[in-house]
């Protein structure tokens, strides 16, 4: 017997997780059936893919060596498929995105806008993610293509720079700190501040400085940057992020001001060297490039210092 395409995919994902359970739950199948399907995989080939112990799972050296085969196979049978649609005259166009959660409401449904009225109907699949997910799932294959920040760990992803950042303040309008151009965590130790929590990685370096000088009590954390937003408009207090949050209300009813001392920080494209991305995908990219831009002048005139990639 030959191995299937749902052996290749199953393998395939388990090698980039090295986990049965999170293979099946990604899969939405049983833990058995990812076992069974490894396990006749490694019959039919003749060669034993992954090392069993004590310890974590991990891949043998054949099966390092297959790996790229098995891409191939799979990736190859996608493009047959794709070609074979065209031919019967269905329009297969499909996106897949993640990206963090700032993005979500303005910058890229109005740059995937763009490239619906400029190609026509396609498929959208668009996940909010944390910066850490949104590294997994373009890893795993989830997604096409990811927009998060740095630093991005897999070296097997590009990394494509777009825009670098200061972070800033977020402050109820009638604060007594609301007129300031510059708010420093001295200016803080009073307040209660709202902070991403400790598994957001670019708050980290803000978190360091705050807590210095503050009490944790007056510490609000969450997980999710519109949520702090909604916090400011309640006067819960203020909160320290970066800017991409204004995209989902402006100034209009809040007070913004430069966090100091300067923490930057980077946000990037990120998609798998192999295979290659899709023309559509790519066009979504340069979208997103020339909606940031123009939200980067936005930030600009109101005093924001942010940069190109």
């Amino acid at each position: 017997m030959h191995p299937t395409l749902r052996h290749l995919q199953i393998f395939r994902l388990f090698s980039r997780v090295l986990n049965v359970t999170e293979t099946a739950r990604l899969l939405r199948i049983s833990q058995p059936t990812v076992s069974q399907a490894l396990k006749e995989l490694e019959a039919q080939l003749g060669v034993s893919l992954i090392v069993r112990g004590s310890g974590p799972m991990k891949l043998t050296s054949d099966a390092e060596i297959l790996l790229n085969s098995i891409d191939q196979v799979l990736d190859s049978m996608q493009t047959l498929r794709d070609g074979a649609a065209k031919l019967r005259g269905e329009h297969n166009a499909s996106i897949s995105v993640a990206s963090i959660f700032p993005l979500t409401p303005t910058i890229l449904p109005r740059a995937i806008t763009r490239l619906q009225e400029a190609e026509g109907d396609f498929r959208v699949h668009l996940e909010a993610q944390h910066s850490r997910e949104v590294a997994r799932l373009v890893k795993e294959r989830t997604v096409e293509v990811g927009f998060t920040l740095l630093p991005v760990e897999h070296q097997d992803l590009t990394v494509r720079p777009l825009m670098s950042t200061e972070m800033i303040c977020l402050i109820p309008p009638s604060h007594r700190l609301a007129d300031r151009d510059v708010i420093t965590p001295d200016d803080l130790k009073d307040e209660r501040v709202i902070t991403l929590g400790e598994q957001i990685r670019q708050e980290f370096d803000a978190r360091l400085f705050l807590y210095n000088g503050l009490n944790d009590t007056r510490i609000i954390t969450t997980n999710n940057a519109s949520v702090s937003l909604s916090m400011v408009r309640h006067s819960m207090g203020i909160a320290v992020t970066l800017p991409y949050i204004l995209t989902q209300g402006g100034f209009s009813d809040i007070a913004v001001a430069r966090f100091q001392p300067d923490i930057r920080r980077r946000l990037v494209a990120i998609y798998l060297k192999q295979p290659a991305m899709s023309p559509l995908s790519k066009k979504l990219i340069a979208l997103v490039i020339e909606e940031l831009r123009s939200f980067n002048s936005y930030l600009n005139s109101h005093g924001i210092q942010v940069g190109g990639s």
